[in-house]
């Protein structure tokens, strides 16, 4: 089997049962991935080579180099997966070392500031956020059929489950989230 029809398959079967989102970052990588590895066949694909790929992409960042490497490993698991070869030689090969950032978490008093400073719509979407504690993109994905005034709730709807399947969850409704919603 060709590196191409391999990488086919995969962009196939992501389309298929992951978001949207997913397949273009698995597009975007198999772009880079054919420039490198041109028309090899899977077989001549090995670790060495592999490893050569993965260090060129770590002038650009240890974390680019590492989300290639994730991927790339993804891509020979299914081709095990699907019985098209029985060897990954992504197998050896570890994950660069990166710096852990510690994350900021902002203060009581910055995000009052921030309230402050914004205008009265970009209020709302703020106390969306404060008073359920969602994700931003689980508000952005909120219609008023996740709404529920009488029983005082919204169902927020999340990715992050194995899957990546939409998982609702209810998330009671405070006075003030009542009050920017009604």
């Amino acid at each position: 089997i060709s590196f191409l029809e391999l990488v086919n398959r995969r962009l196939d079967y992501v389309k298929a049962y992951n978001t949207h989102k997913h397949y273009l970052e698995h597009y975007y990588l198999a772009k880079k991935w054919m420039r490198y590895f041109g028309n090899l066949l899977f077989e001549e694909i090995n670790d060495e080579l592999v490893e050569k790929y993965v260090l060129r992409r770590s002038n650009v960042s240890p974390d680019t180099a590492n989300k290639d490497l994730r991927y790339l490993r993804a891509l020979f698991n299914f081709g095990i997966k699907k019985r098209l070869t029985d060897c990954n030689p992504t197998k050896g090969i570890r994950f660069l070392p990166v710096e852990k950032k510690f994350k900021y978490i902002p203060s009581k008093d910055d995000v009052l500031k921030v309230l402050l400073a914004a205008d009265p719509e970009q209020q709302d979407y703020l106390y969306c956020l404060i008073e359920t504690m969602a994700r931003m993109s689980e508000i952005n994905r909120l219609t008023w059929n996740d709404v529920n005034f009488d029983e005082r709730y919204v169902v927020l709807y999340t990715r992050k489950k194995k899957g990546g399947h939409l998982t609702p969850r209810k998330v009671p409704m405070t006075g003030k989230l009542h009050e920017v919603l009604s």
